[in-house]
C-alpha cells in the first residue's frame, strides 16, 4: 500500500508538468525524481511514459518525441518500498481528445471495471480475462488487447500466476494482482488502465486510488 501511495503521489504531482512541447524522456526522467522524493527506493520497472502514436507499443521506451496538443499520454510507472513493489497506469490527454478517443477510453475503463469485477478467490484467471475480453470484443475492439490481463504483484514485479487466456492459475485469498486492459491501434494510440487489487477473506480490494476518468490537462 506505501509503494502505491507513493506512486499516486507522484503522479499527480507529474500532471501539473504535461503540457505540450515536453519530451518523454524528460517527463519519466523528471517522474522517477518525484517518487525519489516521495520516499520511493527505487523504481520497480522502467517508468513507461509515451505520447501520440508512440502509446501503441504496449512496452515503448520513452525517447526524445514531444507532446502535441490532442495526444494521449500513456504512464505505466511503480514505486517500491521496502521490498514491495507498485504498479499502476493512466492514459491522459493533454489540449482535447476528440469523440472517437474519449469512446475508446471509456470501452477500456468498461473492460478493466469488468475484470476488477470479476475478480475473488477461487475465480479462474482465465475467466476474470474473459471479463475483459468479451467488453472488447463487443465493440469489435479485442484484436488490439494484445498482452494478458493481469499478473501477481509483491516482492517481484511479476510474481506466480498472470491472466491471459491459456492461464491454468486461479485466484487465492492473499493474492494481490494487478488488472491493465488496454487497446494498441497501430500508428495511432494506445489506452491502458490498470490498477493493483487485493483478494482478502471479505472479497477484492482495490488498492489503486487515482480517478479513471479521462483526464484532459
Amino acid at each position: 500500500k506505501i509503494a502505491n501511495q507513493i506512486a499516486e503521489k507522484s503522479f499527480l504531482e507529474l500532471l501539473n508538468h504535461i503540457k505540450a512541447g515536453k519530451s518523454e524522456k524528460e517527463l519519466s526522467a523528471y517522474f522517477d525524481y518525484l517518487m525519489a522524493q516521495n520516499g520511493s527506493d527505487g523504481v520497480s520497472f522502467d517508468t513507461i511514459l509515451l505520447t501520440g502514436a508512440h502509446t501503441s507499443m504496449p512496452h515503448g521506451v520513452p525517447d526524445e518525441r514531444k507532446i502535441s496538443n490532442g495526444d494521449f499520454v500513456l504512464f505505466d510507472f511503480g514505486a517500491t518500498y521496502q521490498g514491495y513493489h507498485s504498479d499502476m497506469t493512466r492514459t491522459v490527454c493533454v489540449g482535447h481528445a476528440s469523440d472517437e478517443m474519449i469512446e475508446s477510453y471509456n470501452l477500456v475503463l468498461e473492460a478493466q471495471l469488468a475484470g476488477i469485477k470479476a475478480l475473488n478467490a477461487g475465480v479462474k484467471c482465465s475467466d476474470v480475462y474473459k471479463s475483459a475480453y468479451d467488453v472488447l470484443n463487443k465493440k469489435d475492439m479485442a484484436k488490439y488487447f494484445r498482452h494478458g490481463l493481469g499478473h501477481g504483484v509483491g516482492l517481484e514485479i511479476h510474481e506466480g500466476f498472470n491472466a491471459s487466456p491459456r492461464s491454468k492459475d486461479t485466484y487465492e485469498v492473499g493474492n494481490v494482482t494487478s488488472i491493465e486492459p488496454g487497446i494498441y491501434i497501430p500508428d495511432k494510440y494506445g489506452i491502458r488502465i490498470e490498477d493493483v487489487c487485493y483478494i482478502s477473506p471479505r472479497g477484492r480490494e482495490n488498492l489503486s486510488n487515482v480517478t479513471k476518468k479521462l483526464i484532459v490537462l
